[in-house]
């Protein structure tokens, strides 16, 4: 009885596991995609803190070159990591257009607490290879803004206030990109897939990457036809995955492997109860005459 009991509590505790697991996955494949709008044009007016402190609008990056857009998050050591590593390699190799000159490239943050202070020391970091001021002054570390500078000394219910109006604008500029993610205001967690986005001077998408990895000749190609202000063509798409970004950590992985982790974690407690209950019910049990060992032979009556 015992121990159909503990079978029939596991079977019902992996059904839950799988439901939330794909209620999860669901919820965030639903949100993290990518879509190409090409030849749209992106909100000017949406307010952003950069990388000094200072309080901008998104249109004041327009006006006299490309503008190449990544759509991240700092404190990422995950996938963010590997785009932005590949994206200042590219940078370096391209010799033939210089960054602050010919073209800019806008490091926007997607998480709404990360702070102007957080894209400070990312700039710091990344920029240590690029030792030419004018170089360093295209690019752009940018982080969410509330419609309204609270200031730093704030309560609790003005601080969240505050982070939902960062993502609210964040999400103008990212919707307006077709950079779909889910943000989790619980935990901070975010799902979000791979890419860039090469905009003309004027602020209109003029072509994407959808990928981690950025080819020389790619960009070069996509920079020439938005600094000509034409549209190119949609690019092919490399979907990296539903990947789990946890912000403290960094850590990613499939939401399958979590759930396959928890699944072998559950059996594996369910086999210790059930050793354990075989263990104490042999103790347990009574040993009745006449059932004990027998030695073999004839029995001999007296």
């Amino acid at each position: 009885m015992k121990i159909r009991f503990v079978f029939t509590l596991l079977t019902l505790l992996l059904g839950l596991v799988f439901a939330n697991a794909q209620q999860t996955f669901n919820q965030a494949l639903s949100q993290m995609k990518i879509e190409q709008n090409l030849g749209k044009q992106v909100p000017l007016e949406v307010p952003f803190f950069d990388s000094s402190g200072k309080r901008i609008k998104f249109g004041e990056l327009f006006g006299k070159r490309p503008l190449v857009v990544l759509p991240m998050f700092y404190q990422c050591q995950g996938i963010c990591g590997k785009e932005t590593d590949n994206l200042l390699k590219t940078v370096a190799k391209l010799s033939e257009l210089k960054v602050g000159k010919d073209y800019d490239v806008v490091f926007l943050s997607i998480h709404p607490q990360e702070t102007p202070e957080l894209a400070r020391n990312k700039k710091t970091s990344l920029l240590k290879v690029f030792t030419d001021e004018s170089t360093q002054d295209g690019f752009h570390f940018l982080v969410g803004a509330p419609n309204i500078d609270r200031g730093t000394s704030l309560t609790g219910a003005q601080k969240m206030e505050s982070e939902r109006e960062s993502l609210s604008n964040i999400r103008r500029v990212t919707d307006a990109l077709g950079f779909g993610f889910a943000y989790d205001e619980k935990d901070g967690r975010i799902n979000h897939p791979a890419g860039l986005m090469i905009l003309t001077p004027t602020g209109m998408i003029s072509g994407y990457i959808v990928d981690a990895e950025y080819p020389k000749p790619v960009l070069q190609e996509k920079l020439a036809l938005a600094e000509s202000s034409k549209i190119g063509k949609k690019a092919e798409v490399t979907l990296l995955g539903c990947i789990m970004i946890d912000p403290v950590t960094g850590a990613k992985s499939l939401v399958i492997e979590n759930v396959i982790r928890l699944i072998a974690g559950i059996f594996a407690i369910g086999l210790f109860v059930w050793i354990g209950i075989m263990a104490v019910k042999n103790r347990r049990e009574p040993i009745l005459p006449g059932s004990g060992p027998r030695s073999g032979g004839t029995p001999t009556h007296v």
